[in-house]
């Protein structure tokens, strides 16, 4: 392996430069994703195939190259949402529309100073900041609406006597879109006990999308998000409104 070295060409240190970009991207992309281990498993199955096709074994790269085609098909039918999110990821659309998407800070604020008033009153609420990835394929239910997230509409709509307060709340471009919607629960089972229906739903749907999602608590009185597969827990109002700030802030 060493004794290539001195024949690589600048333009073969390019070719391995771009493809290890390109590797290290997709693993980004889709390490908080299920279809992780199936990209695991399928650079595995390459290599044996790799293997199969040095040795000379016919008849196993035969069974593989059959089996490719079919992986393929399987591929793009199971996880056509997370392709869909890569495909929107490298598309240079998105830097106009992260244009149109940007969140000021007095969002963040209030959406942070309202969880944690409504924690103290012990009022549950989930909110779902939608980010690049568009959720509402996973979302069940709910009203549409088109309103500012105004602190005060924030506690109504999550009143205990109001009909949409044990669901969802879906912030899209800096306005509340929907209320009242179910999400997908996790399908974890190493969640602590002490996070109940909202976090698991909540981790459900960050599992599937980029969305951030605000989680408050009614039992414990406590103010936390989820973003990907992480859950944390917030002290202050001030450091919920900075995290939220950093995450909604356009690339």
């Amino acid at each position: 392996m060493l004794n290539l070295l001195p024949f690589l060409t600048l333009r073969d240190l390019a070719d391995i430069g771009f493809l290890t970009i390109v590797a290290y991207h997709l693993y980004i992309w889709f390490r908080r994703t299920r279809a992780l281990r199936v990209l695991i498993g399928l650079l595995l199955l390459g290599i044996i195939y790799s293997l199969a096709k040095i040795w000379g074994l016919f008849l196993t790269t035969w069974v593989f190259q059959i089996l490719w085609q079919v992986l393929v098909i399987l591929l793009l039918i199971l996880f056509q949402s997370e392709i869909r999110q890569v495909l929107e990821r490298v598309s240079p659309l998105r830097y106009l529309r992260a244009r149109k998407r940007t969140v000021s800070g007095s969002l963040s604020r209030d959406i942070a100073e309202t969880a944690f008033d409504m924690a103290r009153s012990r009022t549950g609420a989930l909110i779902v900041i939608s980010r690049e990835s568009d959720p509402s394929e996973f979302l069940n239910g709910g009203h549409k609406i088109m309103a500012l997230p105004e602190p005060i509409l924030i506690k109504t709509i999550f009143d205990h006597h109001t009909p949409a307060h044990d669901g969802a709340m879906v912030i899209t471009d800096g306005r509340i879109s929907i209320v009242g919607c179910i999400l997908p629960l996790s399908a974890k089972d190493n969640i602590p006990d002490r996070f109940g229906t909202r976090h698991r739903a909540a981790l459900g749907l960050a599992e599937r999308t980029d969305a951030v999602c605000v989680v408050v608590s009614e039992e414990r009185s406590e103010v936390s998000t989820v973003v990907g597969e992480t859950i944390t827990v917030w002290e202050t109002p001030e450091a919920l409104a900075l995290e939220l700030d950093s995450l909604l802030r356009p690339p």
